[in-house]
């Protein structure tokens, strides 16, 4: 055992609970993924993700055994090897923060860094073991201990964490005291940018990524992370002389690199192009232009990159194009630049000033040092709402196209190969010598090539000789520095040019003499041979120094000052000048002097090139042959044609009417019109869709049918049916069997069906005593690529669905089988007798919620009576005449003033419409719960009852209100109509479009935050019974969108159950985190900023009245634009009725119905780009203005735009087409069943593309109260199936399918051509 068996280390606790994603769970979930994909080539080794993680998992525990785990500190000092990159994995999984230190470090700097970072182990080999024998530091040696490692488990750890944020890692830069200061970055800053830089950097599972700096170097995370986060495949680079130069460019060849991260000196080493090279990142310094044109190709992109590591790795990027100036570009998403004067005031686009960097990438600061963290990171207000930023000490500024310009150091800090240096701390070190006065370093370019140089003033009196003293200063600097912030220049000087405020004037300094600051012993050996003398040249012409004194057996390294970029300019110039073409760096290495390596070179022949690199061939073409435009347009027109004659049935009694009355408005007219309403809503709604439904079925048999063709078309003829039908006042009750059994379906005896979604009941099969859930999506044909699936849906006797499944075309489950909440059955699939699945993709478990097993367990229930039928019978006629009724008020309204004051007056009346049918709507959804059912009980009871005819109607009414009145909710009045509902609702609660709810049981307690769609505490019917439970939301808890809280539950204070998430039966407990179905635990989540708590819980007086204001337009103006419309359709077929026939009125009706609405979209539309303008990636709390005008643009989309038009046009071309208004990026002959988009300007769908039904392009999530929003890209030839939900920054690949009732994560891309399924995602394999 090491010396870490005889020390322990300090666990630091903070004081609340973890709360924020970890970096290590971006590996994990790519492991998940993709166990089997190659993560790490190196040394010769290859591992694969499940082999990484099942060693960092062992080394973890074993860490943990040192008590090196929950906030502790761990240094890493190894060489490059794969134990490098499993203590990483290690340490984090641990739950402690790696402090990463150069292998090449000397012992003082890694005393420094780590007593000043109060490590608590030092991760190490035997190799560094004599180094930290005389360190007082507790190290373990993974090579002597790798027997006990090897006895630990290779499951994860589990741990608690007690602090809302830690720490990921802490990294050491130069320090102007003569130290390096140790930069402390969150677990929340570095799961951001690996939120967003995979993306940018376009980064594929597919690639093969170079890694080749040391990790003490962030450049190094920029390297690992983002390939571990899509599944790609990290190499590993070489240690030795193969860094740079021809040999880098062997080592990129041979081992296929596609993707290049490096600093702008190093590419330029590289001697020939490499065709394999799609991307190249280039940071860490000025990149010149002329690398731009050498390396820019048609298929590759440059990037450039720039960020301290005060900002997380990199703050922004940039394209680089040949022939275009070179700038660092623009913020990466979440990132923001502002650029400040020396008052720390913003200046205008243009003018010259301080870079500084906010966002959540924003470091905590430096470990030990709360001044120097005081005096670079500060708070400011001029950029909106408080933000926290970082000075870099670069100057820059603002370029007319928007891009930031660098124009170099504000400071004395440089960057030299890729590294920052703080050139004070070099000068701290000369001047601790004896006999210097002053010191002064700089960087200098010599012969082309940027260095450092130095210039000393004596002590006055001193007598030192220059020898003596620069073999001193060697000394030191070796001992203090690494190798790359020695100086290669020293020079004596009388004195310091100076500026008049003191500091010293460096652009005055005077050139350095060639003099090195090494040790130079012996005389000076000429040349004896030729090459000996071209030898020479080189040397000199490289490192500045006059031939003459250029000995033949001079070092270049330790004598000369040589690194390794010139040892790498040496070799390609050596190659140019033809002196020895075959040369590489391992030559200069090994013969490091003029003498030896011209014996070498003598001996080294012309470099062979690697074989032609082959690859795993492309997939088969498709077998499906495309579809032309011709059949889109042709099935389009068909579509129309439809539509025109539904409308034409809705429209014509109204023709009727008006032409009777000649287009004169009057009180005999409108009450013929109330009349007319009546038996048209009856036709069109229970009539229609039987007498058209079975013919249009007729003959569709289960199999694979042409999209935009003939079957297709009757299909979704038949779908949009579905949607006029009663279904949703019917879903539910006992009628609903008989409905559907009337339209074809097959199904049998005492049935429950909740739902209201079937979309070709032919192929339904629905046996005796089957329950299935609310919002259970039925479907019997689908959407994938170029074809439709049709095949049937069989739900045997006495099975049970639970509520939010999908049920794909070809599914079965068999006789007393249950399927758990929000599960999916892909098409295929079926569940055996008796068996109990649950989840996406679904599982097998012994059994289900207890409740629902208690159900299913009872013996018989009670049967409809016909009394029962009756009153149920009843309650559907009075739904129906009270959805007729709400409409009156607000109809009688418009009349009334039209008779008594002219069209003007009735025109202004119409503006008041909509508020008078939001409170019509409230008003009798209220009092008839109220009346019907003024408490429900809790406990099980029969379906079948009085009770259960009650408790249907009164969801019935709660439906209503989310149909009719869908703005009410996430608004700031969404609270208090739920509390008259009969909920309890909390202070500061900000409560969305929740469905599927019990009032009287559910309590969502103070500052918590429930999404679109999550269903919280609905009930459960089963076996002929229903069971009602009390469910709770705890204080600042947080439900995702559409996520689904079973009756009964409770969720934690602080807690967070993610999107389209099932939380575990026993509880949600008070700040948890848990994602999917099957739920797993998330140890911590995403930190969403530090925005003020009055930008998020606790707005000002102000801003609360002003949302009040804001938000009760957002609710009455849908309804107030529809009122309009209808004012303009009834005016308009007034004025027809007037002038032509009664045929002529019935037949133009349908087209002046088509124009009205069109308006209705188009005036949507004109409110978002006026409000909004164009949709760009942001960060915004939820108390900005930028939200509150978002959410009213979409309120106008989703409850206006949609239920007039644009719901009916799904499946067709015409949608989007119009999406496209709203500034969505739509490909030829896509293929939309949904509505939900929001932020149109960031949804990207390429030509072909299949986006199904009830499918949530979700480019916005409120975490934390926080918007952020980004990207959504749905690439040619995609699928995405019914339900499935896309977060923002994520991308379905060309051909790839995410199938059905699934959840792609922020940030994940598919690659192209494979299907992925499950919440959250994973492969689907054959």
């Amino acid at each position: 055992m090491s010396t870490a068996a005889h020390h322990t280390s300090t666990v630091r606790v903070a004081s609340r609970r973890a709360q924020t994603r970890r970096l290590e769970h971006v590996f994990e979930a790519t492991v998940a993924r993709t166990p089997h994909a190659t993560a790490l080539e190196c040394d010769g080794h290859t591992l694969t993700y499940a082999d990484l993680e099942q060693r960092a998992n062992q080394l973890a525990h074993y860490l943990i055994e040192l008590r090196a785990g929950v906030g502790a500190r761990v240094a890493i000092l190894l060489e490059r090897s794969p134990e490098t990159y499993i203590a990483l994995l290690a340490v984090l999984k641990a739950g402690a923060a790696f402090v990463p230190i150069d292998p090449a470090s000397p012992a003082d700097r890694i005393d420094y860094i780590t007593t000043d970072a109060d490590v608590d182990l030092v991760l190490t080999s035997t190799h560094f073991s004599p180094t930290l024998a005389t360190l007082e530091v507790p190290w373990m040696e993974v090579d002597a201990d790798a027997m006990l490692i090897a006895q630990q488990p290779t499951t994860r750890p589990g741990f608690t964490l007690f602090h809302r944020d830690p720490a990921a890692y802490i990294i050491y830069t130069s320090g102007s005291t003569g130290r390096p200061k140790g930069v402390e970055v969150a677990q929340s800053s570095i799961c951001n940018f690996l939120d967003i830089v995979p993306t940018v950097y376009d980064v594929q599972p597919t690639d093969r990524v170079y890694q080749g700096m040391t990790i003490s170097f962030d450049f190094s995370i920029e390297e690992i992370w983002p390939t571990w986060a899509v599944g790609a495949t990290l190499v590993a680079g070489p240690t030795g002389a193969g860094r740079l130069g021809g040999d880098l460019a062997d080592f990129l060849e041979t081992r296929a690199i596609t993707v290049l991260y490096c600093v702008p000196t190093l590419l330029a080493t590289i001697p020939r192009d490499l065709p394999l090279l799609r991307n190249i990142l280039v940071g860490g310094e000025a990149c010149p232009r002329e690398l731009v044109d050498r390396w820019g190709r048609p298929g590759r992109r440059i990037l450039n990159t720039y960020g301290p590591t005060e900002a997380t790795v990199t703050a922004t990027w940039c394209e680089l194009l040949p022939g275009r100036p070179v700038t660092i570009g623009v913020p990466l998403p979440t990132y923001s630049v502002v650029i400040i004067d020396e008052q720390r005031t913003p200046l205008a686009d243009g003018e010259v000033g301080e870079i500084c960097i906010g966002g959540p990438g924003v470091a905590r600061g430096y470990v030990g040092r709360p001044d120097l963290t005081a005096d670079r990171f500060f708070t400011v207000t001029f950029t909106g709402a408080p933000q926290r930023i970082y000075r870099t000490g670069d100057l820059g500024r603002i370029t007319p196209d928007g891009e930031i310009e660098y124009l170099g150091r504000a400071d004395s800090e440089v960057k030299i190969r890729g590294h920052r240096v703080d050139l004070g701390e070099i000068e701290s070190v000369l001047l601790v010598d004896e006999d210097v006065a002053s010191a002064v370093v700089s960087l200098v370019t010599v012969a082309g090539v940027e260095q450092l140089a130095s210039w000393a003033v004596l002590m006055p009196g001193s007598t030192i000789g220059v020898d003596t003293l620069v073999a001193r200063l060697h000394d030191e600097a070796h001992r203090r520095l690494p190798d790359y912030m020695v100086p290669t220049f020293f020079d004596i000087v009388p004195e310091l040019p100076m500026m008049p405020s003191g500091k010293v004037d460096r652009p005055k300094l005077p050139a350095p003499t060639g003099r090195r600051l090494a040790i130079t012993t012996g005389p000076v050996v000429a040349a004896g041979t030729d090459l000996e003398h071209a030898l020479r040249e080189l040397f000199s012409g490289l490192l500045g120094l006059p031939a003459a004194e250029v000995s033949v057996e001079a070092d270049f390294f330790t004598d000369l000052g040589g690194h390794s970029l010139a040892a790498a300019q040496l070799v390609t110039r050596l190659r140019e000048s033809g002196i020895a073409p075959g040369a590489g760096i391992r030559d200069v290495y090994a013969s490091p002097t003029v003498r030896s390596l011209a014996a070498r070179l003598g001996d080294v022949a012309a470099p062979t090139g690697p074989a032609d690199p082959t690859g795993p061939t492309g997939p088969a073409p498709d077998l499906v042959p495309p579809i032309g435009n011709r059949s889109v347009r042709r099935a389009g027109l068909v579509q129309g044609i439809f539509i025109l004659a539904v409308l034409l049935v809705v429209t014509a009694p109204v023709s009727i009417v008006y032409s009777n009355h000649h287009g004169q408005p009057s009180f005999e007219a409108l009450v013929d019109l109330l009349v007319a309403t009546v038996p048209t809503y009856l036709l069109v709604r229970w009539v229609l869709p039987v007498l058209a439904i079975r013919p249009l079925s007729a003959g569709i048999a289960p199999g694979r049918y042409r999209l935009w063709g003939a079957t297709y078309l009757r299909l979704w003829m038949v779908e949009h049916l579905m949607m006029l039908a009663p279904m949703p006042v019917l879903s539910g009750s006992p009628l609903m069997a008989r409905f559907l059994r009337a339209l074809g379906a097959d199904v049998g005896r005492d049935t429950h069906i909740g739902t209201s979604i079937v979309s070709f009941p032919a192929l339904v099969r629905i046996g005796d005593g089957a329950s299935i859930g609310n919002n259970t999506d039925i479907r019997s044909w689908r959407v994938v690529g170029r074809e439709v699936v049709v095949a049937p849906v069989v739900v045997g006797a006495r099975a049970f669905v639970a509520a939010n499944c999908v049920l794909e075309p070809g599914t079965t489950i068999g006789d007393d089988a249950m399927l758990g909440d929000q599960s999916v059955l892909s098409e295929g699939a079926s569940i055996p007798p008796g068996h109990r699945w649950t989840g996406s993709p679904p599982v097998r478990v012994d059994a289900l919620a207890p409740r629902v097993e208690a159900m299913a367990a009872a013996g018989p229930s009670a049967g409809w009576t016909p009394k029962l039928l009756a009153l149920n019978a009843f309650g559907i006629v009075t739904l129906e005449a009270l959805a007729i009724a709400t409409i009156v008020p607000s109809l009688v309204l418009v009349w009334a003033v039209l008779l008594e004051y002219g069209m003007i007056a009735s025109l202004l009346a119409t503006l008041a419409s909509g508020f008078v049918y939001v409170v019509s709507v409230c008003f009798v959804v209220a009092v008839g719960k109220k009346l019907i059912l003024p408490a429900l009980p809790e406990g099980t009871f029969d379906e079948a009852s009085a009770l259960g005819v009650r408790k249907w109607a009164t969801d019935k009414l709660f439906e209503m209100s989310l149909l009719y009145t869908n703005t009410l909710y996430a608004t700031l009045y969404t609270a208090p109509w739920l509390r008259l509902l009969g909920a309890k609702v909390g202070s500061g609660a900000e409560v969305s479009t929740v469905s599927h709810i019990d009032p009287d049981l559910l309590t969502i307690n103070d500052e918590s935050f429930v999404a679109d769609m999550a269903s919280l505490g609905g009930s459960s019917f089963c076996n002929g019974r229903m069971s009602f439970a009390r469910t709770e939301i705890g204080a600042r808890a947080f439900i995702g969108n559409a996520a689904v809280l079973p009756s009964g539950m409770s969720t934690g204070e602080g807690s967070l159950v993610g999107v389209l998430t099932v939380p575990p039966a026993t509880g949600v407990p008070a700040d948890s985190s848990w994602l999917g179905n099957p739920a797993i635990f998330l140890p911590v989540r995403q930190d969403s900023g530090d925005f003020d708590e009055n930008l998020t819980f606790s707005p000002d007086q102000a801003v609360l009245a002003h949302r009040w204001w804001i938000e009760f337009f957002r609710i009455v103006l849908p309804p107030t634009a529809i009122g309009v419309s209808l004012y303009f359709y009834l005016l308009g077929l007034s004025q027809i009725a007037r002038t032509t026939s009664l045929a002529w009125t019935i037949v133009t009706a349908p087209l002046l119905a088509l124009v009205t609405a069109i308006g209705v979209v188009l005036f949507a539309a004109a409110v978002k780009r006026n409000l909004v303008g164009r949709y760009r990636p942001r960060v915004e709390p939820l108390w900005a203005k930028f939200v509150r005008r978002s959410e009213f643009a979409t309120g106008m989309y989703e409850s206006a735009a949609v239920p007039v038009l644009l719901n009916q046009l799904t499946g067709t071309p015409y949608l989007p087409m119009m999406l496209r208004w709203f500034g969505a990026e739509m490909g030829s002959r896509v293929w939309i069943g949904t509505t939900y988009l929001t932020e149109f300007d960031l949804v990207r769908i390429g030509d072909d593309a299949v986006v199904g039904p009830g499918v949530s392009l979700q480019t916005h999530l409120f975490e934390d109260r926080v918007m952020k929003m980004s990207t959504v890209t749905v690439e040619a030839g995609a699928t995405v199936g019914t339900r499935a939900v896309v977060l923002y920054d994520a991308v379905v690949s060309e051909h790839a399918e995410l199938e059905a009732l699934s959840l792609l994560m922020k940030g994940e891309q598919l690659p192209a051509r494979t299907r992925w399924q499950g919440i959250p995602a994973q492969a689907v394999r054959s």
